[in-house]
């Protein structure tokens, strides 16, 4: 039980994000580091299980035993995001094991690129997530993301009456009803 004024939630999503950018979602029951069918992982995960991946027979030969003797292929486990940087690097695309985004943890991506995941993502993932970038940008380096000038205000042709500057430009006239006093 937590101590008295000490906030803790039993909900892991509540203080999880997903590599997709949103909560991060229930995979498997009994998966994962915690056991708690979430892909989450933190400082007594040593070997950051964050990718919520369905393995593949290759994947489990290349391992060579490591951690998932107990898995078998087609099974949905919680990876470690090294061993699955390794096996994209080393298999072939089929052969690399599915990714689920909303599953897997966004301590993934201290790993592995968002771009890379969403190549491996498994049928049926929405992997044309807007909201996530496919690079990590340093927000202390003063640099990032830039608007387009159109993603600034929309459709700014219509002002309502009274309302900012009239599009009549150059012309000497005053909204209807407005008589330029405030009551």
């Amino acid at each position: 039980m937590a101590a008295k004024g000490e906030q803790t939630s039993t909900k892991p999503t509540m203080q999880n994000k997903s590599a997709a950018g949103g909560m991060l979602a229930l995979f498997k029951k009994g998966e994962g580091f915690y056991k708690d069918g979430y892909c989450r992982t933190g400082p007594e995960d040593s070997g950051n299980h964050s990718i919520a991946a369905t393995v593949t027979d290759d994947f489990l030969k290349s391992s060579n035993g490591k951690e998932y003797s107990s898995v078998s292929a087609g099974d949905k486990t919680c990876l470690s995001a090294q061993h699955w940087a390794d096996a994209m690097k080393e298999l072939d695309g089929e052969q690399v094991p599915k990714v689920h985004l909303h599953a897997s943890h966004e301590k993934a991506l201290d790993v592995v690129g968002y771009k890379d995941l969403k190549k491996f993502a498994a049928q049926g993932e929405a992997t044309n997530q807007s909201g996530r970038q496919e690079t990590h940008i340093n927000p202390s380096s003063g640099s990032g993301p830039v608007k387009e000038r159109n993603e600034f205000g929309g459709d700014q042709g219509t002002v309502a009456p009274g309302r900012g500057k009239s599009q009549n430009v150059g012309t000497d006239t005053k909204p209807e009803g407005s008589g330029g006093q405030r009551g």
